[in-house]
């Protein structure tokens, strides 16, 4: 039997294990939708249900997005940048105290590490009071453009801004896109991504708790995408869309979008150059992290790592042994390193890869599927390294979203150069070298957004990100992630003389 708490309905599916149903959040409200039907999240780790969210038709999406329209326009939300700074500093101080529980959520439902997901979570907390002070200025500028004239140019919000996250860091992705543009005064209507809707949810539910937001503010509708996500997107009613996912998807939402504003963070092939010179106990360290990390789900994952041939051998063995000593298991765990891959579908898919990878280059160590008491319920893979692979190896040249590393050999920087940017994509990237001219050369002629010198997996609130190429347009954090979500309005004066 099924209860209703706080808006949401809790129901047991395991003795002793509570399940919730996660119901739509719309203008203020939580609602379960029309079709009565919904769908499930599980456990990656071991393939167990974890709760439940609404199947949604496109008419809920749409009065979800009338509510945000009509909650932009009639609350005091876009002209008193005083409240938006109250509603995310009392955000903030919400999330820090649920953090613990959260984090235990978000890697049941993700497979992610729980000292990944800590850590994803206090960035949020950042997030929202990073952009609490940023709500209170947002300044425009003034001109003068003749003598008889005044122009102020001013940032206003662009009104209802639609967010498609990502099942890939789920909070801090939503955060990202959310907190920016609920500072810059819009309304917000999130569809979060279904693997994940568990966590989303439940952070959702947290915003319904701070007051300071109006009514109508925020909503989040749970459902496929080709039903609810494309309805979001082709919307008249949206103002802009925020998507952040592979690159073919990212299209599609762009097709739809048409003239409204669109801001895409799509698929990456992150290049990780390691010179020579390099201190290289700690670029092995630091790269072992970067491709592995999340299980290697992220689109900046440094997933090609590419090496000078002097020091080539060298640093495949000590990446090798590094790997081999990562401990795959649930999240769960404190001692874990990796954890699973977040569906049956991404298991197989990344199993394709590596048998690709078999054919055409040298298997380092893993390619295979983890087997094992602790292993065989979920959707587990030995981190991969390969070598030798052509440059036109789908390896090479397509995000995998996996555990599989491409080692690469080049001879000179402009080979280097090359190799780095012979992709499609152009999220991020990393140098490691002691040489500070050859650092900022190869920075300069990287086709990426971010470039990490001697180090990796850098991100800040302060610092803009995003990518080039087919990696997406727009930039998020900093002073343009918040400018992302607003729009220029000229107003001039006559200032001559009367009469």
């Amino acid at each position: 039997m099924a209860t209703l708490v706080e808006g949401v309905l809790e129901t047991t599916h395991v003795p002793g294990e509570l399940c919730r149903t996660y119901l739509n959040f719309i203008d203020g409200e939580w609602l379960p939708s029309a079709s009565g039907k919904t769908f499930s999240m599980i456990n990656p780790a071991d393939q167990s249900i974890i709760g439940h969210a609404q199947q949604s038709n496109m008419e809920e999406m749409r009065k979800a997005i009338q509510a945000a329209d009509w909650a932009f326009r009639n609350s005091e939300w876009r002209s008193n940048s005083a409240l938006r700074a109250k509603a995310m500093m009392e955000l903030a101080a919400l999330l820090s105290e649920e953090a613990e529980a959260l984090a235990r959520l978000y890697t049941i439902n993700s497979g992610r590490t729980i000292r990944e997901a800590r850590t994803e979570l206090t960035g949020c907390v950042d997030t929202l009071q990073y952009y609490a002070g940023v709500a209170r200025n947002l300044f425009g500028r003034s001109i003068d453009p003749a003598p008889d004239a005044l122009s102020i140019v001013v940032r206003e919000p662009l009104g209802v801004v639609g967010i498609i996250s990502p099942c890939s860091r789920p909070v801090a992705m939503m955060f990202r896109e959310m907190v920016p543009a609920l500072a810059a005064g819009n309304a917000v209507v999130l569809k979060p991504a279904s693997l994940t809707a568990a966590i989303s949810m439940e952070v959702v539910e947290l915003f319904s708790k701070v007051s300071a937001f109006p009514k109508g503010i925020i909503n989040a509708v749970t459902g496929r995408g080709h039903l609810v996500g494309e309805t979001l997107a082709a919307s008249p009613n949206v103002n802009m869309i925020s998507f952040t996912g592979n690159t073919v998807t990212g299209q599609r939402v762009a097709e739809l979008a048409a003239t409204k504003k669109v801001a895409l963070e799509l698929n990456g092939k992150s290049p990780n150059l390691i010179f020579d010179d390099a201190d290289l106990g700690k670029a092995v360290s630091a790269s072992v992290m970067a491709a592995f990390l999340t299980s290697g789900q992220l689109g900046m994952t440094g997933a090609r790592l590419i090496v000078q041939d002097t020091v080539f051998d060298e640093t495949v063995r000590l990446m090798k042994e590094a790997t081999e000593k990562l401990k795959v298991g649930s999240g769960l765990d404190e001692s874990c390193q990796m954890g699973p891959l977040m569906s049956k579908y991404l298991l197989e898919r990344v199993m394709e890869y590596i048998e690709t990878g078999k054919n055409e280059g040298t298997l380092i160590t893993g390619g295979y599927r983890l087997r094992g008491p602790e292993f065989d319920k979920g959707f587990f893979v030995a981190p991969t390294i390969f070598t030798g692979l052509p440059d036109d190896s789908k390896l090479v040249q397509e995000e995998i979203a996996g555990p599989v590393l491409v080692v690469q050999k080049f001879h000179s920087e402009t080979d280097a150069i090359e190799l780095a940017n012979g992709t499609r994509f152009g999220l991020v990237s990393a140098v490691w070298t002691r040489d500070v001219n050859r650092a900022i050369r190869v920075a300069k002629a990287m086709e990426a957004g971010t470039v990490w010198i001697n180090t990796y997996f850098k991100i800040y609130n302060q610092a803009e990100f995003g990518g080039c190429k087919a990696s997406g347009i727009g930039r998020a954090n900093g002073i343009d992630g918040v400018r992302e979500f607003t729009q220029s309005k000229h107003i001039n004066f006559d200032v001559s003389p009367t009469g």
